[in-house]
């Protein structure tokens, strides 16, 4: 097997475990940290600029997957917090 036949075997598996738990692999979790490794290598190697096509696009898509992931649950924690902060307004009003 070749190197960039294990890397690809290795990038899907990071994928499906993101777009499955909708996070990144955990350092608190032994069974993720082969994954969290491989993830933060790459990383390390695509800012020192050191990752070369098609590695990069591949990597870029999986963080801009999960930037996607991260500002679609903060959304919904903001409007979480929105209604929570308006119930409590309306509460203090009937007390």
């Amino acid at each position: 097997m070749t190197q960039d036949e294990r890397w690809n075997i290795r990038y899907q598996e990071v994928m499906v475990f993101i777009k499955g738990y909708h996070r990144n692999p955990s350092r608190h979790r032994i069974e993720e940290h082969d994954m969290l490794n491989w993830v933060k290598a790459n990383r390390k190697r695509m800012n020192a600029s050191q990752l070369k096509e098609p590695r990069l696009g591949c990597l870029k898509n999986c963080c801009r997957y999960r930037n996607n992931i991260d500002a679609r649950t903060s959304m919904n924690r903001i409007g979480e917090k929105s209604a929570v902060g308006w119930l409590f307004l309306v509460y203090l009003q009937w007390v």
